[in-house]
């Protein structure tokens, strides 16, 4: 085989690639749902007050405490869901008062599962890491009103696909449901799984939602 043969046939092999994965991400997207809302971790705000004032207490050389751990919840508050708004910037901390497991960004350890009951096909790793930049960028916020919750979240822009309870057997129900940190089963659930993130932001401007700062109360 001469050397232009051979670039010749790699040229085509490298073109049938590329034709096959196009084919496959256009099949993906597909059957995505574009989604835009805020993903949000609710905490205890009495937790992290201690957790603060625990700090001013070292530094003073005096005894204290460290917490190990806090009481949060998290969950996502969409705002627009195929094209079509859902849920306005007023009602937005309704929202972030109340549970919802309705839509979830999976996470990399339930990445074997998830692609057996076919809501992933792809490693959800990134989508995962973001979460976590997402939050750990976020300053604690809190609701005009509401003394005994804080707020880490952030804005985000991806693709869902919507599943139906329904559509899993018993066993695969049951460990879905685990979760969501045991919130209660609903027969007639659907979900949304947020499998790609394609942009994000930690710093948002939302009605009677304010920054909280630490030492200043």
């Amino acid at each position: 085989m001469d050397k232009k043969t051979l670039i010749r046939m790699k040229k085509i092999i490298l073109l049938v690639i590329l034709c096959h994965f196009q084919i496959c991400f256009a099949q993906d997207t597909d059957t995505l749902i574009d989604i835009k809302g805020y993903y949000v971790t609710r905490y205890l705000k009495q937790e992290i007050v201690f957790a603060y004032e625990q700090d001013i207490k070292r530094e003073k050389r005096e005894a204290y405490a460290t917490p190990i751990d806090y009481t949060q919840f998290s969950f996502f508050v969409p705002v627009q869901i195929g094209g079509k708004i859902v849920c306005n910037a007023d009602m937005l901390t309704e929202f972030f008062l109340n549970d919802s497991v309705y839509y979830v960004i999976p996470h990399v350890h339930y990445n074997n599962f998830l692609k057996e009951i076919n809501v992933v096909s792809t490693d959800v790793s990134k989508e995962t890491c973001i979460r976590s930049a997402g939050l750990g960028l976020s300053p604690y916020y809190e609701v005009s009103g509401n003394n005994e919750f804080l707020f880490k979240c952030f804005y985000m822009e991806g693709y869902a696909l919507h599943k139906h309870n329904r559509e899993f057997d018993k066993k695969k129900k049951e460990y879905l449901w685990s979760m969501f940190q045991g919130n209660k089963y609903n027969e007639n659930q659907e979900f949304f799984f947020i499998v790609k993130i394609n942009d994000y932001t930690p710093y948002i401007e939302i009605p009677k939602l304010k920054k909280w700062l630490p030492y200043l109360e």
